[in-house]
């Protein structure tokens, strides 16, 4: 059992940390004048073989149809439209800011798995989450910015949270009836469909740069991290995947400093330490309670 939820939480912060190079993936895409909707329909272009290919490999039994529905819905709006919706909130906030608004979806899945599941809201995940986000504040600078004249980005970043919230909870359920490989191929033929079907086919990727950095985007921050993520909720839940999950914003922060030459200061480390403060809290206090059980 300590091993299983171990595991959880390693494959969680794996998922975590490869989701969290998109936004320099994005960025030198961006720099190469790529449009959002380009960046998305070729991400999930290129991601799809790989999916299918694994599920290829470890094929099992046959899906419901009320479970592929779910993960046809969950594709389309847990991955195309909070992706996308992430994709332009970036055109009008800066990185530090999105990712803060982005990564309000813990406390969103917190809330909605007590409303829905029942699932206690105990002084750990409160303490937890209290101090993965003052490190959040101070990791990323909030306070250096505004919302003004920025209010649809904010609100097309909180959008994406609210939606990436509602996927987590869909995948916790189908988890218990279907692997984790058959969520991720099904739901992300449906992301790829609705992905290529909005692309405007005015920018086709040149160059052996360009390729690799949409392979990388493809790879590294879609396959990697969405394969492990769905492993890693079916082993711990949803509420503790999501707050595991809030390394993401420091490791985008890290990497950003040391592939765009982005500087960190020394308020930005103390935020980085209090993040991984509130992980070990409430990983060390869900081990106890596992372990108690058992």
């Amino acid at each position: 059992m300590k091993n299983r939820i171990f595991a959880g939480y390693l494959l969680v912060a794996i998922s975590s940390v490869t989701f969290a190079a998109k936004g320099i993936f994005a960025k030198l895409l961006y720099g190469y004048g790529i449009d959002p909707i380009t960046v998305q329909a070729f991400r999930f272009a290129i991601a799809l073989p790989f999916f299918w290919g694994l599920l290829f490999v470890y094929q099992t039994e046959r899906v419901g149809t009320g479970d592929l529905a779910i993960m046809l819905l969950s594709g389309f709006f847990g991955f195309y439209l909070s992706s996308l919706a992430d994709f332009y909130g970036l055109l009008y906030l800066d990185a530090s800011l999105e990712r803060t608004i982005l990564y309000a979806y813990p406390t969103i899945v917190v809330i909605l798995t007590a409303l829905f599941f029942k699932e206690k809201i105990g002084g750990g995940k409160i303490a937890a989450l209290g101090l993965t986000y003052i490190g959040l504040i101070l990791s990323l600078k909030i306070f250096s910015g505004n919302l003004n004249g920025h209010l649809l980005g904010a609100g097309l970043v909180f959008f994406a949270a609210i939606v990436s919230a509602g996927s987590y909870l869909l995948t916790e359920a189908l988890g218990k009836r279907v692997s984790a490989v058959k969520i991720s191929a099904y739901s992300t033929t449906a992301c790829a469909v609705a992905s290529i079907g909005t692309w405007h086919g005015t920018f086709m990727p040149h160059g052996p740069k360009v390729w690799g950095i949409f392979f990388l985007l493809a790879f590294v921050s879609t396959f990697i991290p969405l394969i492990t993520l769905a492993m890693g909720i079916k082993r711990i839940g949803a509420g503790r995947a999501a707050i595991v999950s809030c390394v993401g914003p420091v490791a985008t922060a890290f990497m950003a400093a040391i592939f765009l030459g982005e500087e960190m200061d020394a308020m930005q480390i103390v935020g980085m330490a209090l993040v991984i403060a509130g992980v070990v809290v409430i990983s060390y206090k869900d081990n106890k309670v596992q372990a108690e059980e058992v």
